[in-house]
């Protein structure tokens, strides 16, 4: 990840992932990259602004056959006596498939716009060089090849400090990529601040090379991981994100992975014996406990509040028979006053649920509920106005619990633990499909907004940075390692943080802009 975008890095040049997922040339001689004109013992012309000033702009009437003209009028292949075979070489970047009248505009993709007139080599006039946005052609005419100089490898060069000229040092010596790397530290970076939205773990070591990640991040970051079954899925998604702390929504403690931190889940569909949890709670001091899973509606734990009270009650008895340390985390609502927009039902919102919960537990033990850590889940739900990415959503539903807990002497000041927080739709419509057997899925319509996903998962993580941290937010899951669709979804439609939910699997985008915040 560099400056915000996947990019991979070629001898040659750059390839970079847009804000939309299309691959495109990088950029690589303008800044913040290598916007300089000696490379080593080379010196490339320097950008000539009324040729620059010249070129057509993106969109403009007749772009097409301007972007036609503009190339071969300034892209030669003869040029003062010599086949330089630069107009060739332009071209034969295009896709074999291109029609002839766009062969100029898709080689735009690899090359770029020229950015001078063809010039010779100051100390070797052998050598000619044409720069261009994304390259530098050079034809050497001891041989008559002409090719592109290795502007990939002295980007390398620059991050990783190995094989760097003395002329590029001195050129580069204010820009943050310089020795940049360092394996072994948080997001294999010396400086991370300077160089925002980068993550170059593992980013130059050998494919063959085996090497642990670096260690854990900032403990408040926590997955949500679907796929315990899957050998090495759950260690590979904490490595990977730099998460510390996950849960899986299981009762047991005793597979998580060494150095993380589980959170162990109890549900009436999970609930083990009293015997079983004050062993559990014994083996494990100290360790945290949430009871229940969005009790509040039909499509999860779906308990009144006095049932939950009496399920809360048993549960909470016995790990604390076994473990006095253990730390209850509670009672994880869907949301707090949000109520779903275009939803069948009549579910309690959190608070309606929790003011019910709490008059029930003290009708049942005579005080408030033993809560060490006031967990809730936030989510937007609109099927009205899809798709579902407003963040805001989630931060009212947090103010509105801090608020509704200081306001109730024995809860005050409660830390609280946003247990799930993600995206239920991310598709920006919905229809009904029919399945096989005469049911009926939510499926989706129109674009999947990856775009819109991002933002809301950066809007978040900022704020429960900052106004999150003032309101006691110790930590939060996001939801989840790699998603699976809901039961009455046809496809999942949120947030994957790994490719796929295997021990080898890399990031996703998503899980990259996760990974540098809880690594910073």
């Amino acid at each position: 990840m560099l400056y915000g975008f996947e990019v991979q890095l070629f001898q040659r040049q750059g390839i970079q992932i847009g804000p939309t997922g299309e691959p495109r040339g990088l950029n690589i001689l303008q800044a913040p990259y290598l916007d300089y004109q000696r490379f080593g013992g080379l010196t490339i012309p320097a950008v000539d602004a009324d040729l620059s000033a010249g070129a057509p702009a993106v969109g403009s009437p007749g772009y097409t056959r301007t972007v036609r003209e503009f190339v071969r009028e300034h892209v030669p292949d003869a040029w003062q006596g010599r086949d330089v075979g630069f107009l060739r070489e332009f071209l034969a970047a295009a896709p074999v498939e291109a029609p002839s009248h766009l062969r100029e505009l898709a080689a735009l993709e690899i090359w770029g716009l020229p950015l001078s007139q063809p010039m010779p080599e100051p100390t070797n006039a052998r050598f000619v060089y044409q720069r261009f946005q994304r390259g530098v052609m050079h034809f050497d005419a001891a041989t008559g090849a002409t090719g592109g100089l290795l502007l990939g490898d002295h980007l390398k060069s620059l991050i990783t400090g190995h094989g760097l000229s003395p002329t590029l040092t001195d050129a580069a010596s204010d820009n943050p990529l310089l020795r940049q790397y360092a394996p072994g530290l948080p997001l294999d970076m010396q400086r991370p601040a300077t160089v925002p939205g980068t993550d170059l773990t593992h980013a130059f070591r050998p494919s063959t090379e085996s090497t642990a990640w670096p260690p854990a991040g900032d403990s408040r970051y926590g997955v949500i991981a679907l796929h315990r079954h899957i050998a090495g899925g759950v260690r590979n998604v904490l490595a990977r994100t730099g998460a510390r702390s996950y849960l899986d929504y299981s009762s047991g403690l005793d597979d998580a992975p060494s150095g993380s931190e589980k959170i162990a889940v109890v549900r009436p569909s999970n609930e083990p014996s009293a015997a079983e949890l004050r062993a559990r709670a014994a083996r494990h001091p100290g360790a945290a406990w949430a009871i229940g899973n969005e009790p509040n509606t039909g499509l999860q734990d779906n308990l009144s509040p006095g049932a939950y009270a009496v399920f809360f009650d048993r549960v909470v008895t016995a790990i604390r028979s076994g473990g006095p340390s253990a730390r209850i985390v509670a009672p994880n609502t869907l949301n707090f006053d949000f109520r779903c927009r275009g939803c069948a039902g009549d579910d309690l919102t959190g608070r309606e649920w929790i003011d019910g919960f709490r008059a029930a537990y003290r009708d049942l033990r005579g005080r408030e509920p033993p809560i060490d850590i006031w967990g809730i889940h936030a989510y937007e739900i609109d099927w009205i106005d899809p798709p579902m990415t407003d963040a805001s959503v989630m931060q009212a539903q947090v103010e509105g619990l801090r608020a509704y807990l200081d306001a109730i002497p024995a809860h005050r000041g409660r830390p609280i633990w946003l247990t799930e927080f993600a995206i239920i739709w991310g598709f920006d419509d919905w229809r009904v499909e029919t399945t096989a057997d005469g049911g009926f899925l939510v499926a989706p319509a129109g674009r999947f907004r990856s775009d819109l996903i991002e933002t809301f998962l950066g809007d978040a993580l900022d704020w429960l940075e900052t106004r999150g941290r003032q309101l006691g937010v110790e930590r939060w899951f996001v939801f989840a390692d790699h998603g699976i669709p809901d039961p009455i979804f046809s496809t999942f439609a949120g947030i994957s943080l790994v490719e796929a939910p295997d021990a080898r699997s890399d990031l996703t985008r998503l899980g990259r802009v996760f990974r540098r915040r809880a690594m910073t």
